[in-house]
């Protein structure tokens, strides 16, 4: 017994490691080359932490290394209010892009102060309104379904299950559940994760 006891007892160590070695607070995903260089944001304007981390997410997206860039792309799943969301955002970027975070923040405004609908035309003019964005009835009209399907594509290629969501330097995900919600320490495990995959090259 002591023989089997003491072969076993290296095994049992292993193991006991294994059950208790921490999860990672991010997620690895296959290397997306294209996206090597940018922080991409996923965010949807019915969600209430999206609202909650609109402005430390906007100042954030400022502060990229050099030749890094921070892309925010909207949750375009196909049913109507996601779509009209989504193809407002592109709108507004197409148009005024220096008010687009203007226009995010009064969307967040409009819907969760408000009461406003995604599936409500209204809810978007008056966004834009609040924002002062010009040109956005142009943008709007060519703004195509295929750049909502790209955005589309993007989320599954990332496999966003929760937002807000970043993908960062192409292969790593993270989102707040990763750090139990805390936005201080969001921010500094995106800056992790940035610094990570710059010395990992």
């Amino acid at each position: 017994m002591t023989v089997i006891t003491l072969l076993m007892a290296p095994l049992y160590s292993i193991a006991q490691e294994q059950m208790q070695a921490p999860s990672l607070p991010y997620r690895e995903v296959t290397l997306q080359s294209k996206d090597a260089h940018k922080v991409l944001v996923f965010f949807s304007f019915s969600c209430p932490v999206c609202a909650s981390y609109d402005q430390l997410l906007a100042r954030w997206s400022q502060t990229m290394p050099a030749g890094w860039s921070a892309e925010f792309i909207p949750v375009a799943v196909p049913d109507k209010g996601n779509y009209m969301a989504a193809r407002a955002f592109y709108a507004v970027q197409d148009a005024d892009p220096a008010r687009l975070p203007a226009f995010m923040s009064a969307a967040y405004a409009q819907i969760h102060e408000g009461g406003m609908e995604m599936e409500n035309p209204q809810t978007w003019a008056k966004a834009v309104a609040a924002a002062k964005v010009h040109g956005f009835e142009k943008a709007w009209a060519n703004v195509t379904p295929d750049r909502l399907e790209t955005a589309f594509a993007k989320l599954l290629t990332y496999g966003v299950a929760a937002t807000p969501s970043m993908a960062i330097g192409g292969r790593y995900v993270i989102n707040p559940d990763d750090v139990q919600g805390d936005n201080n320490m969001f921010i500094q495990l995106a800056n992790g994760m940035v610094s990570k995959v710059i010395q990992n090259r």
